[in-house]
């Protein structure tokens, strides 16, 4: 007869975990709270979560986590690059508007403290923060573990379908990831646990479906409505959290692709006081737009795919130590330096991938120095082009980008582009008056990449400001004040949703836009 558990010793610590035979090695990694890095979104390509499997003699065979399914004892050794640290991800800083500010700038009472969680589809962000304050304690970003599921929220929705069980196993990932970013962060200053007094919750209408054990299929079929539109409250323990006697809620949502990450970026950035014409560009696997126009709010979402967090590119990975961001070709078409994310300035630190502001600086210049021709393909007829050559006795793997990696790009900046088209269209308006960018990498990017790859409309660099992660922000703000809680719900009921799948012109316009512009805007101007 056929044992359902396993038991895997994990060395060299030698801890002990019961598992479920038929799952995948890392899917009960991640059922204990043990996260490896998996930045292929778990289909055996990317070689990152990879561990040593020990024989009884003490031989070691490599597997990969995500693609060995458990089927009897066994004992492995994790080696430390393949852990998911809290520095392997870092989010962009939390920037709250003044009013915020001014709120807290002499508050007094007793110190309460709560959590806030920007529930991304590819970065889950935690922040720790004292509500008495109106202050962020501590932060962690770390990837999202449902990316084993598949890259984006569609994809998400399709394994929910293909068998029901999957909402509860997706659900359970998203706890997990959020009780281990709290316990790294109270663990940073205190060896005691900490209960949140109550925690609050942004992302999009997908995600917030999930870790609300809502099934999300009618955000998948058209009209793409929600199962639930109000702003929720839940029991912690109702949803699967191990302490389970504190709240969680959550922001309204507008449409199937319009949450309350929107919500909380609007709130973020002061949308309320913009100026008409004013564009909030929150960009990461999906990229949510909002424009002011003279008497309400024009919103749509657009599938900028995971390209932008770095997530499917052949030598991508999130904005962590080793990243680059950004290099210098010459007009040899050579590269002559490459700027790498560090953590704490440390010194010694290899090329490890190409992060989502990275990506778009090397294609920006890969069409400056005439390497790839307008239609995105490589002019010397090849598919690759590298940044960073292998060096096995240095412990250097190659980076490069590949003809995939730049469709990638072309297929997100397109999306862009002819969303921001469309709502500029709908409201009347010939142009952005400012364009506000927030999300994963604006902080790391240069907004004149996004101007010379077409990504955003041409205008004056000096317009364009950089907002952190903005929904990260907003949900700090509803946490510490929920009087926020009640202008999002008072916002959402003053948007209106432009719907890109239903206007039968944008396919004409997105295959337009996929070209990158033959010469420089700002040369041109």
């Amino acid at each position: 007869m056929k044992k359902n558990n396993s038991v895997i010793r994990i060395l060299p610590h030698d801890r002990q975990i019961r598992v479920e035979n038929g799952a995948t090695l890392l899917e009960n990694f991640i059922r204990h709270g043990i996260f490896l890095r998996s930045d292929c979104g778990g289909k055996g390509v990317c070689g990152k979560c990879r561990v040593f499997k020990i024989s009884g003699a003490g031989a070691q065979e490599t597997i990969e986590s995500c693609m060995y399914v458990v089927s009897q004892d066994l004992a492995v050794h994790i080696p430390e690059s393949a852990m998911l640290s809290s520095h392997i991800m870092t989010k962009a800083p939390v920037i709250f508007p003044e009013a915020f500010k001014r709120r807290f700038r002499t508050a007094k009472g007793k110190d309460e403290f709560g959590i806030a969680v920007d529930l991304g589809t590819t970065t889950i962000a935690v922040y720790l923060c004292n509500m008495a304050r109106g202050r962020v304690v501590s932060s962690v970003a770390v990837k999202n573990p449902q990316a084993i599921y598949g890259d984006d929220v569609m994809s998400r929705i399709g394994v929910i379908g293909r068998d029901p069980r999957n909402l509860k196993k997706l659900q359970a990932l998203a706890v997990k990831s959020i009780e281990w970013g709290i316990h790294a962060l109270v663990s940073r200053f205190s060896d005691k646990p900490l209960s949140p007094g109550r925690m609050v919750v942004v992302g999009n209408p997908v995600m917030i479906h999930i870790l609300a054990g809502v099934d999300p299929a009618p955000i998948g079929i058209s009209p793409y409505l929600p199962a639930f539109y109000e702003a929720a409250v839940f029991r912690a323990g109702d949803l699967g959290f191990a302490q389970a006697e504190f709240s969680i809620h959550t922001l309204p949502q507008v449409s199937g692709f319009i949450g309350g990450d929107t919500l909380a970026a609007s709130l973020a950035v002061d949308m309320k006081n913009q100026p008409v014409g004013a564009l909030l560009v929150d960009l990461g696997t999906n990229g949510e737009l909002v424009l002011k126009s003279e008497d309400r709010l024009f919103a749509t979402s657009c599938a900028t795919g995971p390209a932008f967090e770095g997530a499917s590119l052949s030598c991508g990975m999130q904005a962590g130590p080793g990243a680059i961001n950004a290099v210098t070709i010459d007009d040899h078409q050579k590269v002559t330096a490459v700027s790498l994310i560090h953590p704490n300035k440390a010194p010694e630190i290899k090329p490890a991938g190409i992060c989502g502001a990275g990506v778009l600086n090397i294609v920006a210049q890969l069409c400056d120095k005439r390497i790839i021709a307008p239609d995105g393909r490589f002019n010397s007829g090849g598919d690759q082009y590298v940044l960073v050559p292998e060096n096995p006795a240095g412990g250097q793997l190659p980076v490069y980008i590949s003809q995939k990696d730049i469709r990638s790009v072309q297929l997100g900046k397109s999306a862009l582009i002819s969303g921001i088209e469309f709502l500029l269209k709908r409201a009347g308006l010939k142009a952005p008056e400012k364009i506000i960018i927030a999300g994963a990498f604006g902080s790391h990017l240069d907004p004149s990449d996004l101007i010379r790859l077409g990504m955003i409309p041409k205008t004056d660099p000096g317009k364009i400001e950089t907002a952190g992660n903005a929904a990260g922000s907003g949900a700090v703000m509803a946490l510490c004040d929920p009087g926020y809680m009640n202008r999002a719900a008072r916002m959402a009921g003053h948007i209106e949703v432009v719907d890109l799948a239903l206007d039968i012109q944008f396919q004409e316009v997105f295959v337009g836009n996929l070209g990158f512009p033959e010469v420089h805007p700002l040369a041109a101007s």
